[in-house]
């Protein structure tokens, strides 16, 4: 199965959410970090896609989300990584943590990037 496109446009978000991840984006940028959203909205189909890898498809890899109603599919989470390190910087989650809580928005353990609204 082909992988369906990642949506990185805020545009797709809950209207509550997107002011948020904006002010996220400025402080950690204020901070020093690089940050760049890696997936905003999600398709219904991507979703299926990625819970499926580790499960369905032979792509040898863990699997990706561990459920099928994701908050993506409504607009109301985002992951953010870093543009020249990806999701290799340790300090760089840490700090994504801090100025998610700062906006109110919450992160997950499970995925570092991922920062969304429970409201």
């Amino acid at each position: 199965m082909k992988e369906p496109p990642r949506q990185t446009s805020l545009d797709g978000l809950q209207v509550y959410l997107r002011p948020r991840v904006e002010q996220v984006l400025a402080r950690m940028t204020e901070r020093g970090f690089d940050p760049i959203i890696f997936e905003a909205r999600r398709s219904e189909e991507r979703q299926r896609w990625l819970y499926g890898i580790g499960r369905t498809h032979s792509l040898r890899r863990k699997p990706v989300s561990w459920t099928l109603n994701s908050l993506h599919i409504k607009g109301k989470a985002v992951d953010i990584i870093s543009k020249t390190r990806k999701w290799d910087w340790p300090a760089f989650y840490v700090a994504l943590k801090i100025e998610a809580k700062a906006v109110g928005l919450s992160t997950i353990p499970q995925e570092g990037c991922h920062v969304e609204w429970r409201g």
